[in-house]
């Protein structure tokens, strides 16, 4: 179930949000050959039933190639065990700032010793293909392979990468560029000023040193380029809002061309 297999020279993970909650759109997503889904609570009102019934569909659809993801809303331990013990392959949690918030999370999201989770994975033997698969299983072996990934998305944050990137129980770390370049006064998602630059090259210099792979987010394949280029291990690219409206605009258009053609 392990979500990280990043080999040296493979190319980056490429995932993809999925933020309607309707299983049909996961379904259909899953399908398409991403190789991991980021269900969204932050910034959409999914429920704990909802993304973890989304997590256990991903996988089925998929037969399990494309891994699933969840993005907490916040740092809350209440978050952090539905989104686990519904068996999705890690959370996303943003936000991170330093070291203390760092080590709550893990103490919410590891099981003893490393952390203090508490047990009661009732869901998640159903996100294993595996028929025979119990709580028992998802305690020994399974929760051992969900990752734990901080975001850092503020100055303060890169400022204190070092120290969250070290903590035992973190699996990997995600720059979330938005909202770091607002942090900065920078608008949009990407751009080549260096006070931005420095920090993700800050940033995944520590996460090398540290053995951590490395993901942020790319608008488009020149994105993914640069990103790659860069050194990111995983990126996560738009979701099911951007493909519906860019589906949608190009059918239109080419529909429309269509019909124009047929009165000429």
């Amino acid at each position: 179930m392990a979500f990280f297999s990043c080999k040296p020279n493979a190319l980056p993970l490429i995932g993809c949000t999925l933020g309607f909650g309707t299983l049909l759109s996961a379904q259909i997503i899953a399908r398409v050959g991403y190789d991991y889904v980021l269900i969204d609570m932050e910034h959409n009102p999914l429920s704990a039933r909802e993304s973890g019934l989304m997590a256990h569909v991903v996988i089925a659809a998929s037969a399990g190639r494309c891994k699933s993801l969840i993005r907490i809303p916040s740092h809350g331990v209440e978050w952090i065990k539905w989104a686990l013990d519904c068996g999705s392959h890690g959370i996303l949690v943003p936000m991170v700032k330093n070291r203390n918030e760092m080590n709550a999370i893990v103490q919410s999201a590891r099981y003893p010793p490393v952390g203090q989770r508490s047990f009661g994975p009732t869901m998640a033997a159903f996100a294993d293909l595996d028929i025979d698969a119990t709580n028992a299983k998802y305690f020994k072996e399974t929760s051992n392979d969900v990752a734990v990934i901080p975001m850092i998305e503020s100055i303060e944050g890169v400022e204190n990468a070092e120290a969250i990137c070290s903590v035992e129980g973190v699996t990997a770390v995600f720059i979330g560029p938005v909202d770091l370049r607002l942090s900065m006064g920078l608008p949009g998602g990407d751009g080549d000023e260096q006070i931005f630059l420095q920090a993700l090259q800050k940033v995944l210099e520590i996460c090398r040193a540290l053995g951590r792979p490395v993901g942020t987010f790319a608008s488009n394949g020149e994105g993914c380029r640069k990103r790659t280029v860069e050194g990111f291990d995983f990126i996560l690219v738009p979701g099911e809002v951007a493909l519906l409206a860019a589906g949608a605009q190009a059918s239109l258009a080419d529909c429309t061309k269509g019909a124009r053609a047929g009165k000429l």
